[in-house]
């Protein structure tokens, strides 16, 4: 079952946590692994990953508009069939 965002605006670009357990949507997708973005730049974006930065992929999530849950961590779709997603903790 997946949800639509419900979130305020500290959700996506407000509290940071540790790096181990980021706890808004900008910080999850900065401590992205290299591998996993640069995979999700060329499948999502269809472009190399130097091309794409933070706030584009931000304006997909929003877009997508798909949580697969509403406890923490929030797994949060970043692609409308939810191959890449991010997890997002509460603050610590």
């Amino acid at each position: 079952m997946s949800f639509s965002h419900s979130f305020s605006a500290d959700f996506y670009d407000g509290v940071y946590g540790t790096r181990k357990r980021p706890a808004c949507v900008r910080e999850a997708l900065e401590v992205m692994p290299k591998r996993k973005w640069n995979s999700m730049c060329r499948d999502v974006f269809h472009c190399k990953p130097e091309y794409v930065d933070v706030d584009t992929v931000m304006a997909k999530i929003v877009e997508t508009n798909t949580v697969s849950n509403l406890d923490s961590p929030v797994e949060v779709w970043i692609d409308e069939e939810g191959y890449y997603r991010i997890d997002v903790y509460d603050v610590e």
